[in-house]
């Protein structure tokens, strides 16, 4: 079921299925998110947890015992329900019931909130540990952006400007699975600007950006400077992505707490790349903000 907000001369809506933002429309009354179109592809901005990426041979193993999991996890199939509604948010949360612990075996609750801010919106998520054992997780946001987002534009009018000079390096992972290494991304070396072009995709999948020195990053018009600004502070990774050979009309900018597994990698959960551990009865919090740039 969908939920709307309206405030600040915008609005904002949510399904209780995955607990997705799946509109966001501006004072102009222009939609930002990507409609979802199932034959390219149907998200507009799925939760992924408790994986990020592709495991190998779809499994993973707690303390020794082999569990299966898809990729990027169960979240976004799931029912969650509508814990609050104010005139500028969405609060939803799930738990932990017998479906998910065959997946993942622990006990926890996920909260996530939708708010309206007077220039864009923000998500949070809140992890919470229900078990009696410390509980290792991945979680990652999955926003699709549209692009072009002015009249008479394309996508390759459009380039992300980092907040701080990067050195490039992205994870090499050319069919959406398993990471087979590194490469630096020579466009972006040393500068702040990464002209996008739809080869890119097409060529690597996914662009993962595993050690950036920004937690910042515009999608931008190159001439008129218009676009998003997002910012992910409290993530590690920013993965960059549209649909191989699609050419569709969006980008999804996605800060990740973990990482597709690297080939050869053990498949102890543990062990994965930038995997969080939240102890018994606490919590983690993480937000990442999208803004308008007019």
């Amino acid at each position: 079921m969908k939920h709307t907000i309206s405030c600040y001369g915008t609005s904002l809506s949510a399904d209780t299925r995955g607990a997705e933002l799946c509109s966001y429309t501006d004072v102009h009354g222009c939609e930002r998110l990507w409609e979802g179109d199932p034959s390219i592809w149907p998200g507009h901005a799925p939760v992924l947890f408790p994986i990020v990426g592709a495991p190998v041979n779809h499994q993973v193993r707690f303390a020794g015992q082999t569990y299966p999991i898809h990729k990027h996890g169960f979240m976004m199939m799931r029912e969650f329900t509508l814990v609050e509604q104010g005139n500028d948010f969405l609060h939803f949360s799930v738990s932990a019931d017998d479906q998910t612990l065959r997946s993942y075996p622990y006990a926890f609750r996920l909260h996530i909130q939708h708010t309206l801010l007077p220039q864009g919106f923000s998500t949070k998520f809140c992890i919470q540990n229900e078990d009696t054992r410390p509980m290792p997780y991945c979680i990652g946001g999955h926003p699709g952006f549209r692009c072009p987002m002015e009249p008479g534009a394309a996508f390759e009018d459009y380039l992300l400007r980092f907040e701080k000079p990067e050195n490039g390096q992205i994870a090499i992972c050319p069919d959406g699975e398993l990471i087979r290494g590194h490469e630096v991304l020579s466009p972006l070396a040393g500068g702040r600007e990464l002209p996008l072009h739809h080869s890119y995709f097409d060529e690597k999948d996914a662009l993962i950006f595993t050690s950036l020195a920004s937690r910042q990053v515009d999608l931008i018009h190159r001439k008129s400077q218009k676009g998003i600004r997002f910012r992910f502070d409290d993530f590690d990774v920013l993965g960059v992505w549209t649909k191989p050979g699609a050419r569709a009309d969006y980008l999804c900018l996605e800060p990740w707490v973990g990482l597709n597994a690297y080939e050869g990698e053990s498949g102890d959960f543990e062990q994965k790349p930038f995997v969080r551990t939240v102890l018994p009865g606490q919590s983690h919090r993480l937000v990442f903000t999208a803004s308008i740039l007019e």
